[in-house]
């Protein structure tokens, strides 16, 4: 091998050497299945099983239940109100009606304060 070649091919080695090899090209991950609008609507409240839990303040109960049905709907006027019981549970059933006259019924669970209550 004569020298000039030989050169040749150690400065080749080299650069092919000096250079890291390309990172494989990342792989896309799958496209999330599609949801219906349905699935994705707030049920909270809706039912016994998702009702709001109201948390015992003294007095403040009531002040509560308005506070979350405004915060969630806005203006409002009660139509209903009643208090159910269901598997050892307890419930304030409120129905409301808003201003373009939709009616919505909203379930708080107060066991707790209904135990609290018991024990007075």
């Amino acid at each position: 091998m004569t020298r000039p070649l030989a050169v040749v091919m150690m400065l080749l080695f080299v650069s092919a050497c000096a250079h890291p090899t390309p990172a494989p090209a990342p792989v896309a991950a799958p496209a999330p299945a599609p949801v219906s609008a349905a699935a994705l609507q707030d049920r909270y409240g809706d039912s016994p099983e998702t009702a709001v839990t109201v948390p015992p303040i003294d007095g403040e109960e009531v002040k509560f239940e308005n506070e979350w049905m405004y915060d969630r709907f806005g203006r409002f006027r009660r139509l209903k109100f009643a208090v159910a019981h269901q598997n050892d549970r307890h419930y304030d059933v409120i129905t409301i009606e808003l201003p373009d006259h939709t009616e919505h019924t909203v379930y708080f669970d107060i066991t707790d304060l209904w135990m609290k209550w018991g024990k007075q």
